[in-house]
């Protein structure tokens, strides 16, 4: 058993001192605990939840394996009881939460694997998947990459075949396969690529041209090699490929920012959609494309020249705008123990200056780096170094430009932002340290 020591030295909120730790039922559900000049509080190893242990007196409060206990009050893990007893009849009861782990998804749907077969050959293993139990397949995989990777795929086959052998229902297939998914092509623009190559083959023009337009206003990464592809260099004598490939050159310098295109076909497509597909769009959209601030927006609308172009600007505006307060990283994880919680974490650094960024974003983000900032320490066997510190110290200031970006805000609006916010460990930390 150890017990605490030296709490009134150099302790304050962004430098705790650590006071031991516990393993109430003897697995992995690990509890440290901690004074920060205030009061103490535990740090939970498996969820990475903090709880305020106001109750307890510092002064007489010593670590066992358990818990915590003082002349008053018994800590299991993280639970207060009034006394031994009946802690004893409680310590049963104490739960440990354990992430799910489905690992049943899409089972006997597997993606088919085709690297290693001929083109014909793919081309009819890939048909044979599309056509066996689709809707099945599409709620499945809807929200994997791979989904839209195999119908571009298959795009490029039925090109390849047609020129091993002209049969015209290799064309047709393609086409077909195009049309049924064409509403998701902004996801994999790639697919326009191919569709566009498929449609010339097949001598549809006018179809070949609105793939390349789509795939343009969708701001597709590989459009120069969309322009050069040789599959289409008779289409570059085209009037409108010429006209497509001078806008092309135009929008290079913000070729990454989001277009009033892909916000409307977002719109058109999240309705009725399960909110788990509608979070993947909103993610694609987040991951892919940079988005406007006002200051941007405004001097935008300053320099159209006609009312059409205004008309544009204006409708991108609300609908960059509304995502931005309702959307941006409100969903996203943001871990920053994971390669996808690190890469929010520098979009959240991007953003920040964004005037109508939701407030609770700040929340969020301190919350992160509050938890973080205990995960080191706890790796530095509970102390607390220079980094632990300054990740605490920068989770209250961003805690506290919360606090700040809500005080303009109505009084119901600051109230659902609050009521969202208590959801969080740093608010309930930072309630109890300001009655100190």
């Amino acid at each position: 058993m150890s017990t605490i020591t030296n709490t009134s030295v150099n302790v304050t909120p962004e430098t705790p001192t650590f006071l031991g730790h516990s393993n109430p039922l003897e697995n992995d559900a690990q509890y440290s605990y901690f004074f920060n000049g205030c009061f103490i509080y535990s740090y939970n190893h498996t969820t990475g939840h903090c709880t305020c242990l106001t109750e307890l007196d510092v002064a007489t409060a010593a670590v066992k394996p358990y818990g915590l206990a003082d002349k008053h009050y018994v800590v299991i893990g993280d639970k207060v009881y009034r006394s031994l007893e009946q802690a004893e009849k409680a310590r049963n009861t104490v739960v440990v939460n354990e992430a799910a782990n489905d690992n049943n998804l899409g089972k006997g749907m597997q993606l088919p694997a085709v690297e290693d077969f001929s083109t014909l050959k793919s081309l009819e293993l890939i048909e044979k998947w599309f056509s066996k139990n689709f809707d099945e397949k599409w709620e499945t995989y809807r929200e994997t990459s791979e989904f839209y990777n195999l119908i571009q795929y298959y795009l490029a086959l039925c090109c390849d075949a047609y020129k091993r052998q002209p049969d015209p229902s290799f064309l047709d297939a393609g086409i077909q396969l195009y049309l049924s998914m064409a509403h998701y092509s902004w996801i994999n623009p790639s697919i326009l690529h191919n569709a566009a190559c498929v449609y010339w083959l097949a001598d549809e023009e006018e179809s070949a041209l609105d793939c390349i337009e789509l795939a343009l206003n969708f701001r597709y990464s590989g459009m120069a090699s969309l322009f050069n592809d040789e599959d289409l260099k008779p289409l570059r004598e085209s009037p409108r490929f010429q006209r497509l490939l001078v806008q092309y050159e135009t929008l290079k310098p913000k070729f990454n920012y989001i277009t009033l295109e892909l916000f409307e076909v977002f719109e058109n497509f999240s309705v009725q959609q399960p909110e788990s597909f509608i979070r993947f769009m909103r993610s694609h959209l987040l991951k892919n494309f940079r988005f406007y601030d006002i200051s941007e927006l405004s001097a935008r609308l300053d320099t159209c020249e006609d009312d059409e172009e205004r008309e544009y600007w204006q409708r991108l505006a609300a609908l960059n705008n509304r995502y931005l307060y309702n959307y941006m990283l409100v969903d996203e994880p943001m871990e920053l123990l994971t390669e996808e919680g690190k890469a929010n974490y520098q979009r959240f650094q991007q953003y920040r200056h964004y005037r109508v960024l939701n407030p609770l974003v700040f929340a969020k983000v301190s919350e992160q780096l509050f938890h973080h900032a205990h995960y080191w320490a706890s790796k530095h066997k509970g102390n607390f170094n220079q980094r632990d510190s300054a990740l605490l110290s920068q989770s209250f200031q961003l805690f506290e430009e919360f606090n700040v970006s809500t005080e303009s805000l109505c009084f119901e609006k600051k109230r659902e932002l609050m009521e969202k916010a208590k959801e969080y460990d740093i608010f309930d930390y930072m309630e109890q340290l300001a009655k100190y």
